[in-house]
């Protein structure tokens, strides 16, 4: 079902491409969960990457929606595997308002698909039954266009629903920095 999903995300990205700029985004992170019986533990640097399109709403507002692969995550404080990777199929639509022809600041929300969660290698590692599956969240940030070609945008995500299935409430933040690079 899955699987499904993304093969008509990925279709109905392309569909919609054929009409407006789209390219490739890639970038890293730096996440950490927020919430009940987080202080100890310290943020992990990770990746992501994707596709993106702009539809242009207005001469100043754009609507940019993508669809990327990123990893979120911790590192615990003391054990022999400290660093929890969660991997993320995600979906953020991001409303760009450009304050100058290359500036713009950036807000929106994010749906996310858990597709594993590691800690470590080997069959011990899989800890994906201690989390949702799903993330929703809202992104605030600034993007500036380097050229006609490539981007760099600089965005917080803040997580607004639990993603731990403990009895704990704990909620996925990161801080991003990627670059895109426009194809069409």
């Amino acid at each position: 079902m899955r699987v499904l999903l993304v093969v008509l995300l990925f279709i109905s990205f392309e569909i919609a491409a054929q009409q407006h700029p789209y390219g490739i985004k890639v970038g890293g992170n730096v996440a950490n969960l927020a919430g009940d019986g987080t202080d100890d533990l310290s943020s992990l640097i990770n990746f992501q990457a994707g596709f993106y399109m702009e539809i242009e709403l207005t001469k100043d507002v754009k609507v940019q929606p993508e669809l990327l692969f990123t990893v979120y995550g911790f590192e615990l404080s003391e054990g022999d595997n400290p660093n929890v990777r969660l991997n993320y199929v995600v979906l953020p639509v991001i409303v760009k308002y450009f304050v100058s022809n290359a500036f713009s600041f950036d807000a929106g929300p994010q749906v996310g698909l858990l597709v594993t969660a590691k800690n470590g290698t080997g069959s011990n590692a899989d800890v994906k039954s201690d989390f949702f599956d799903r993330d929703f969240g809202v992104n605030l940030g600034a993007s500036y266009a380097i050229s006609s070609k490539i981007a760099a945008s600089l965005r917080y995500y803040l997580g607004l629903t639990d993603v731990t299935s403990a009895e704990t409430k704990n909620q996925n933040r990161a801080f991003q920095l990627a670059f895109q690079f426009k194809i069409k």
